[in-house]
C-alpha cells in the first residue's frame, strides 16, 4: 500500500534527467562580460547556477528500465521524453551501451545513483543480501548489547573527510563524463538516508563525527554553563561532553530532552550538508548541472528535516505522504519535485494527475513487467491506458501546470521538527516497546505531526485556499502580521523556541488567530520542558474531527475570511472529499478539482461549482468552451481531475 515502504526501485544503477530549458547564456555577451570584469563572470556564473533550478519547462515522463529501441520509439510516441542511465563508477568501466541509443533517439537521460554507497550505506541493492543488511546486522548488535555504542557508529561517516574527498572525486569525473549531453540530472543516490531510509537511529557516535558535533554545540551555546544549563548536566570540558542515546534518555526521563534532542538535529544537519556538497561538486563540475536525491521520505526520523534538506538539492523524487512535497517545497519553492508511479491502475493514474496540479516536475515509470511496450514496439496495457494522460502532460496543460503561479491564502502552518522530535520520544516513553525494532512503515503510521499537518492541508484545500508552510525560523522572525498573514495554525507543535513564543504572542497581539490541535510549547525547541504553561490564546481544532471541516470555515470567517468559491453536492453540502486547487496562469484563473482517491468502487460526483463573479471557463481537459457563467454544473470523474480555466 505505501509506495515509499516498499519500493523496487533499489537496484544500485545510475540515471539521468532531462535538462532541457535550463537557464543558458549567450556567448557574446559572456566574453565581453569577460574582457570587462573577470571577477563578474564568476558572480554570473553564481546567479546561473542558482537560478537554473527554477527553469524546468516541460513535464517530464521519465523510463527507468531498460527498453530496447522499438520499444523506446513507440513510448516517445505517446509523450515518455526520458531515460535512466547507468554512471560509470569505476575508472575505465565501459560506457552504458543505452547512451548511444538514447541519443540516436532524441532522448534525454539522467545518471542514477552516482554516491549510494555514502548516502544509503544503509539501504541499498547489493546482489542477494537485503537492502538494508547492514541496518539489520546493527539492529542485531543493538540487541545483544543495548548500552554498546559499536551499533551507532555510522561506516561511513557523513563526516569523514576521506569519504567525501572521494565522492568529490567520483561526481567530478562522472559529471565531467556526461556534460555534453546535459542530463536532465545528477541522482547522488536513491532511498538515502542517516540509516535505513525513515528509521529512527542514534547515527553518528563515531569519532570525528562527535568532534564535529561537539564544536557545533560550541558554536551553539558559546560556553559550557550555558549547554549544562539547558542539558542538566555538570560537563567541566567541551571534549568530554557526549549526547544521550535513546536508551539512555527513555531510561532516565528528566525534564530536558536537549542532550538527545540536539544531537538528533544535529544529526538530521550533517545529512543535509553531506547532500549539499554532492550538489557543489555538481554543480562545481558543470555549473548548469542540477544536482538531486531520488526516493525522499516523509518529513521525520533518517535525516529528513527539510528545512535542512530542502535546500540541498536541485531536483527531488520524492514519495508524496505526510505532506512531504508540500512541506519540501514550501521550505524551497525553486525545488523540482517528482514521482513514480507503477502502472496503470487507478491509484497511479490518480497520483500522477495529483503531482501534475501540484506542479510536480515529471513521473517516472517503474515497469518492472514491461507494460509499457513490448519488445518489437507494440503498446502493452499500461502504455494504451495511459497513452492520452502522457499526451497531455507533455503538451500545452502540463506546460500550464508547470509554469502556473500557486496564490497562497493569508494561512500560515507551522513545520517544526523540534516537535516531532519531542512528541516521537514522549509517544516511545509512553509505550513498552523496543523502539530500535520500528521500521520506516511503523514511523508513518505514528507520525503525529505529519498526519495534523496533512489533515489542515486538506480542510483548507477542500474550500480553496492554500496556506503557506512556514519553518520555525520564520515564524521567529516576527513577521507575521507585517507579510498579510492572518491565521497561524500550529499541528502538534509542542516544542517552541522562546523567539518562536513572543512571535506568536505579537501576532495575537496584533489581531491574528492562532489555531492549534495540542497544547503549544510545552517544551523548548531543544526540547527542555518549560517551568511554567505557555499563556496563549490558541483556538482548539482537531483535523481528525468529523465536523472539522465546518468549524474551521467559522473560525477562518471569524478572521475575515471567506472561501474564495463554493463548491456543493446534490445536497447542497460542502464535499469534503474533493481539493480544489487553485492557479494563476497567462492572467487567467486556474480550478483544479480532483477527489480523494478510494480503492473502493465510485460512481462518478455531480456538484455545483459557483465563483464570486462570472467568467468565460473552458474545460481544459475535454477542451471544451463552457461560454460565460458564475455558476458551473459539473460531474467529478472517481479518479481524474476537472480542470477548468477561467477567463
Amino acid at each position: 500500500m505505501l509506495l515509499f515502504l516498499k519500493k523496487k526501485k533499489q537496484k544500485d544503477f545510475c540515471s539521468c534527467d532531462d535538462a532541457s530549458g535550463i537557464v543558458t547564456s549567450d556567448k557574446s555577451f559572456l566574453v565581453l562580460f569577460f574582457k570587462k570584469e573577470r571577477f563578474l563572470l564568476i558572480f554570473f556564473l553564481i546567479c546561473l547556477t542558482s537560478a537554473k533550478a527554477a527553469e524546468w519547462p516541460h513535464f517530464e515522463i521519465i523510463l527507468y528500465q531498460t527498453n530496447t529501441a522499438a520499444q523506446l520509439t513507440a513510448l516517445r510516441d505517446i509523450g515518455v521524453s526520458a531515460a535512466m542511465l547507468r554512471a560509470r563508477r569505476d575508472e575505465g568501466a565501459a560506457d552504458d551501451p543505452h547512451r548511444a541509443l538514447f541519443q540516436a533517439l532524441g532522448f534525454r537521460f539522467y545518471v542514477e545513483n552516482i554516491a549510494t554507497d555514502f548516502y544509503s550505506a544503509y539501504h541499498r541493492w547489493q546482489g542477494e543480501t537485503p537492502v538494508n543488511a547492514a541496518f539489520l546486522a546493527d539492529q542485531a548488535l543493538h540487541r545483544q548489547n543495548p548500552t554498546a555504542i559499536a551499533p551507532f557508529q555510522r561506516v561511513p561517516s557523513l563526516v569523514d573527510p576521506r569519504w567525501r574527498d572521494i565522492i568529490t572525486r567520483r561526481i567530478a569525473r562522472v559529471v565531467t563524463s556526461f556534460r555534453a549531453e546535459r542530463p536532465l540530472y545528477y541522482d547522488l543516490a536513491d532511498e538515502a538516508g542517516i540509516g535505513d531510509l525513515s528509521a529512527a537511529w542514534d547515527f553518528d557516535f563515531s569519532p570525528p563525527a562527535l568532534a564535529v558535533f561537539r564544536t557545533a554545540l560550541h558554536d551553539q551555546y558559546h560556553d559550557l554553563a550555558a549547554l549544562n544549563h539547558e542539558w542538566g548536566t555538570r560537563y567541566r570540558r567541551w571534549d568530554a561532553v557526549m549526547p544521550e542515546t535513546t536508551d539512555q534518555v527513555l531510561r532516565r526521563p528528566h525534564d530536558s530532552l536537549a542532550p538527545w534532542a540536539d544531537f538528533k538535529a544535529w544529526m538530521d544537519g550533517s545529512f543535509a550538508d553531506a547532500v549539499r556538497a554532492g550538489s557543489d561538486a555538481i554543480h562545481a563540475a558543470d555549473p548548469r548541472a542540477l544536482a538531486a536525491i531520488e526516493g525522499a521520505q516523509i518529513p521525520g526520523w533518517g535525516g529528513y528535516d527539510y528545512t535542512r534538506l530542502a535546500g540541498a538539492v536541485d531536483v527531488m523524487e520524492i514519495y508524496d505522504f505526510g505532506a512531504s512535497v508540500a512541506i519540501a517545497r514550501a521550505m524551497n519553492p525553486k525545488l523540482i519535485t517528482l514521482m513514480t508511479i507503477a502502472g496503470d491502475d487507478p491509484a497511479s493514474r490518480a497520483a500522477l494527475w495529483h503531482g501534475a496540479i501540484a506542479g510536480m516536475g515529471g513521473v517516472i515509470l517503474w515497469d518492472e513487467k514491461g507494460a509499457l511496450a513490448t519488445a518489437d514496439g507494440r503498446l502493452g496495457p499500461w502504455g494504451q491506458a495511459a497513452a492520452a494522460d502522457f499526451r497531455a502532460l507533455r503538451g500545452r496543460l502540463g506546460d500550464l501546470l508547470l509554469a502556473a503561479r500557486r496564490p497562497t491564502a493569508p494561512i500560515a502552518i507551522l513545520y517544526s521538527p523540534p516537535s516531532f522530535r519531542v512528541r516521537w520520544l514522549r509517544d516511545r516513553a509512553a509505550e513498552d516497546g523496543d523502539w530500535a525494532a520500528r521500521g520506516a512503515d511503523a514511523e508513518f503510521q505514528d507520525n503525529p505531526q505529519s498526519h495534523a499537518i496533512a489533515g489542515f492541508l486538506h480542510l483548507l484545500g477542500a474550500r480553496g485556499w492554500r496556506p503557506e508552510i512556514i519553518s520555525p525560523v520564520r515564524l521567529a522572525s516576527g513577521d507575521l502580521r507585517a507579510s498579510g498573514l492572518r491565521v497561524l495554525i500550529l499541528p502538534e507543535s509542542i516544542a517552541l523556541s522562546d523567539a518562536e513564543i513572543a512571535a506568536i504572542g505579537d501576532f495575537t497581539a496584533a489581531g491574528g488567530v492562532v489555531i492549534a490541535d495540542t497544547p503549544p510549547g510545552l517544551f523548548d525547541a531543544h526540547g527542555a520542558r518549560r517551568r511554567t504553561a505557555l499563556d496563549n490564546a490558541a483556538m482548539r481544532l482537531d483535523p481528525g474531527d468529523e465536523a472539522a471541516g465546518a468549524r474551521l470555515t467559522r473560525v477562518l470567517a471569524a478572521a475575515g475570511l471567506t472561501p474564495p468559491l463554493r463548491l456543493a453536492s446534490t445536497t447542497g453540502a460542502w464535499p469534503e472529499d474533493v481539493t480544489v486547487t487553485r492557479l494563476m496562469a497567462g492572467g487567467r484563473l486556474i480550478l483544479a478539482l480532483q477527489r480523494d482517491f478510494s480503492a473502493a468502487p465510485r460512481a462518478p460526483l455531480p456538484l455545483t461549482l459557483t465563483l464570486p463573479r462570472a467568467c468565460r471557463i473552458e474545460d481544459l481537459r475535454a477542451g471544451r468552451d463552457l461560454g460565460w457563467r458564475r455558476e458551473v454544473r459539473l460531474t467529478l470523474d472517481p479518479v481524474v481531475p476537472t480542470i477548468l480555466a477561467c477567463s
